[in-house]
This record gives structure tokens, C-alpha cells and sequence, in this order.
């Protein structure tokens, strides 16, 4: 059913995506009718107010031009056919003589008008104003007549909305054709702009990149980078997945080994079965040590679960979980698993030798020391007899100028290395799993936990430290952690 209702989900999103497309495409195209449509009215408007204003001059010269020629002004203009144009005469002092629209005599002094004054001072004069007498916007043309009177002409001016109603018909047939160019168009169109859309496949966008636009590019590229950091993601689940088993199936078994020993002998004891004062010391020295290996076990446990929980809490938390930084003098910490490790390696025939400079490193002193402690101890435990181990450290020099070495920086690493049984190459790389050991039956023999060089590798990870790892086999192995450059303190 999943399938099924994806691919469904996934048609219905296609249609709508379709459809808002066309959508946009289709109103874009009507507004741009509308837009065409005010444009040609604002034109048209223009065009008929200077066509009128055209006419209207040349009509009031003709009508100035009878009237210089006639006796009597007011006489000719009454005889004047003018079916939509109003006539004023005006006197020389502005009082109005003749009007064909209202009673001369209820009309105000028009002396003030601007065409009229135009007309008095220059002989002619136009204007393009609301009349206050009829309430409307009028086109006037003034003519200056032979005595000093003023003869104005005055016609209607067409609004926008008249131009725009008269042109109706012709809009609404251009909208119709419009509309339906513009939904064939549209639909054309947004079919085409979709179509590499509907065409991406999600599982491997790259194959659609030759068939795609150019805009397109970018996000297949994002969807293609976006896969691939989701698949490593899986893997990385999938991984922790499987470490997380394994490392439940190991700490079960190792803590099973111990606890079935110290268990056993316990039973002995407590049933009687061992009578003898010197095997009831031996049961007792192997519970101890037994106990001890599920002591340190544990504590390997501890210590490695509070460091997977700092590398995923932030610098607060994980100091509060592992301790607070402070500077370490390095030598002498490995001076104290020297002295803590001796008796370990005379039992082991092995020698410990110190080649310590002065270093020093910000942070943990306790993962500082368990880093150290738990590269000596392998060193030991997986050494000859009559070996080598050595601890050493120092500083190492940054870029290789002298100006370097007299700023005060420095990076400071720890090197452990052994005369003992080696690495071979194929597991080199796995040492710093969780409960792997190189020779199981010696690790076990000697105490090893197996946790020992993760934790080695969570405390330099935590530090900001790099490990280098070189060994042979059976010619022995170094190991050496190299922390970040930082500001070297008084010693």
C-alpha cells in the first residue's frame, strides 16, 4: 500500500503544481490585457482632447472672423447654428453680453477666466478647467474681436470613463480573444515549464541534468549533494547500529567471564569443597583478581560513556562530566605511570625508559593520564620479554622558521613506543575498536579489558589530538598523539 499511496501523493502534487502555474500564467496574461486596455483609453483620451481642442480653435477664428464683419455682435451670434458648442461674448470690461447655455444676465463678471485675460493681453487664449457655471469639464478657445470684446468657444471634453465605456465593445471582444490565447498559451506553456519537473528522478537526479534547464541545475545538484549526505547518514545509523550490538554483546561477555569465576570459586568455598589453607589463599587471590578485572572493566566502561556523552553535549556540559581544562605538565605525568607501571613491567621483564622534554598540554588531567597509562600498559602487555618500553615527549616545531619558536607556539606530543610483538598491517586499523585485541589470549592472560585504546582514542579526539600509528610486525610498534598548537606557559 506505501507505494501505491506515493505515487498517488505523488500525482496529485504534479496536478497542483500544474495548476498553479497555469494559474499565475493566466491571470499575468489578464492583467496585462487590463494594463493594455487602460494604456489605449489613456491614448484615446488624449487623441480626442487634442482633436477637439484642434477643432475648437478653428472654429472660434471663424466665428471671430464673422463677427469682425458683422454690425452687430449679438445679432449674429443668435443667428449662429452651434449644436454642442457654447458661445460667450464678453465686454471689454468682463461682463458677459451673450451666452447661448445661460441668461447673460445671471452670469458673474467673467473678466478673470484665464483664456479671457490670455485673450485680452494676446488676442487669443485656451484653457481646459471644470466650468463653475455648468459643473462639468469644458475646452475653451478665446478670440480677441475688433472693438476689445472677447468671443470664447466652449465644448464638452470626453472623461476616461466615457472613453473607456465607448470602447467597450472593442475590449470585450480583444479580452475574449486574449483570454483564450492566453488559456491556450498557458496551458502550452505550463506543460512545458513542469515537464523536466514531473521527469527529476529523486534517486538520481544527475541523469536528468541534460534534459533539465539551466535553472534547473542548481537544485538537482542540491538534491544530488542532499542524497548523498543522507545515504551517509544511513550508513553512519546503520554502523552505530551495529557497533552499539556488538559492544553490548562484548561487554556481556566480558563482564559474564569474570563474574562466572568469581561465582564459582565462591561456591566452593561456601559449600565446604575447599578445606586446604593454601588453596583457600589461591581461590581468594583468583577472586580478587578477577573483581579487579571487572573493576577496571567497569571503570573503562565509565569512562568511555562519559566521553561519548561530552562529544555530543557542549563545552559546559562536558566539562561538568569529565572535569574542567587546566595545564599539565606532561613529563612528569609520565613520570607517574612510569613509577605506577614498574612493578607491572618487572613481572612482565620488560624496562621502562623515560625521554621526556618539557611540554605541556590545556586539559582534562585525568584523560591526559588514562591516555598515557593505557598506551604504556599495552606497550607492556603486548611486549617481549626483556623489551623496551619508552615514554616520551616534547614540542614539536610549528612551520619550521625561528620566528615560530620565539612566538611562544608550540605542539606538544606524547609517544609511546615498545620493542614488542607489532601490528600487522591488515589490523592497524582496527586497534581502536571497542574489545578488540591484537593477541586475545595474552591480553586476557595479562588483564586487558580491550577498551584501553578507545578510550585513547575519545581522550585525544576530545583534545583535538591526532594519533599516529607506526608499527611492524615482530619488530614492535609506536604510537604518538600530537595535540594542536597552543600557547606555551612558564615552566
Amino acid at each position: 500500500m506505501t507505494p501505491r499511496c506515493g505515487r498517488v501523493s505523488s500525482r496529485v502534487a504534479k496536478r497542483s503544481l500544474s495548476k498553479r502555474v497555469f494559474a499565475t500564467m493566466l491571470t499575468m496574461s489578464l492583467i496585462t490585457i487590463v494594463v493594455f486596455a487602460l494604456a489605449l483609453t489613456l491614448f484615446m483620451q488624449k487623441r480626442l482632447v487634442d482633436s477637439t481642442s484642434e477643432e475648437l480653435a478653428s472654429e472660434a477664428r471663424v466665428v471671430a472672423a464673422s463677427l469682425n464683419s458683422s454690425p452687430s455682435y449679438v445679432g449674429m451670434l443668435r443667428r449662429l447654428q452651434q449644436n454642442d458648442t457654447r458661445i460667450t461674448l464678453v465686454g471689454k470690461d468682463g461682463d458677459v453680453l451673450y451666452d447661448t447655455d445661460i441668461d447673460e444676465s445671471k452670469m458673474e463678471d467673467h473678466g478673470d477666466r484665464p483664456e479671457i485675460e490670455e485673450a485680452f493681453e494676446t488676442g487669443s487664449g485656451s484653457s481646459d478647467r471644470a466650468s463653475s457655471t455648468l459643473g462639468e469639464v469644458m475646452l475653451y478657445e478665446a478670440v480677441r474681436l475688433a472693438d476689445g470684446s472677447v468671443v470664447r468657444l466652449a465644448k464638452g471634453e470626453a472623461g476616461y470613463l466615457s472613453v473607456l465605456w465607448s470602447l467597450a465593445g472593442p475590449v470585450a471582444i480583444l479580452t475574449a480573444v486574449g483570454v483564450v490565447v492566453s488559456v491556450a498559451v498557458a496551458r502550452r506553456e505550463s506543460s512545458r515549464i513542469i515537464e523536466p519537473l514531473l521527469e527529476v528522478d529523486l534517486d538520481h537526479p544527475q541523469r536528468n541534468a541534460q534534459n533539465a534547464y539551466a535553472e534547473m541545475e542548481p537544485m538537482l545538484e542540491r538534491i544530488e549533494t542532499q542524497r548523498q549526505e543522507l545515504k551517509r547518514q544511513v550508513r553512519v545509523l546503520a554502523n552505530n547500529d551495529r557497533m552499539r550490538r556488538e559492544f553490548t554483546a562484548n561487554i556481556t561477555h566480558e563482564l559474564k567471564t569474570p563474574l562466572t569465576t568469581v561465582s564459582g570459586y565462591a561456591e566452593l568455598i561456601a559449600n565446604g569443597m575447599v578445606t586446604d589453607e593454601a588453596d583457600l589463599r589461591d581461590f581468594g587471590r583468583r577472586i580478587y583478581n578477577e573483581a579487579g578485572r571487572l573493576t577496571s572493566l567497569v571503570n573503562d566502561i565509565l569512562t568511555l560513556s562519559n566521553l561519548d556523552e561530552a562529544e555530543r553535549s557542549e563545552d559546559g556540559a562536558a566539562s561538568a562530566t569529565l572535569g574542567t581544562r587546566e595545564p599539565i605538565d606532561v613529563p612528569r605525568t609520565l613520570d607517574g605511570i612510569a613509577q605506577r607501571l614498574e612493578q607491572v613491567a618487572q613481572r612482565a621483564d620488560v624496562r621502562i625508559e623515560l625521554a621526556c622534554e618539557p611540554a605541556m598540554v590545556v586539559g582534562v588531567p585525568r584523560l591526559i593520564d588514562e591516555l598515557a597509562y593505557n598506551l604504556a600498559s599495552n606497550a607492556i602487555r603486548y611486549n617481549r620479554p626483556g623489551g623496551v618500553v619508552t615514554l616520551s615527549c616534547g614540542v614539536e616545531q610549528v612551520g619550521g622558521s625561528d620566528a615560530d619558536e620565539a612566538s611562544g607556539l608550540f605542539a606538544p606530543y606524547i609517544c609511546v613506543a615498545d620493542t614488542g610483538i607489532g601490528i600487522a598491517a591488515e589490523e592497524q586499523g582496527k586497534i581502536f575498536e571497542r574489545f578488540y585485541r591484537v593477541d586475545k589470549s595474552r591480553s586476557k592472560a595479562r588483564g586487558g579489558t580491550g577498551l584501553g585504546l578507545a578510550i585513547v582514542k575519545h581522550a585525544a579526539a576530545y583534545h583535538g589530538a591526532r594519533i599516529e600509528l607506526d608499527s611492524e610486525l615482530g619488530r614492535g610498534t609506536s604510537i604518538s598523539v600530537h595535540f594542536p598548537v597552543q600557547e606555551l606557559p612558564e615552566l
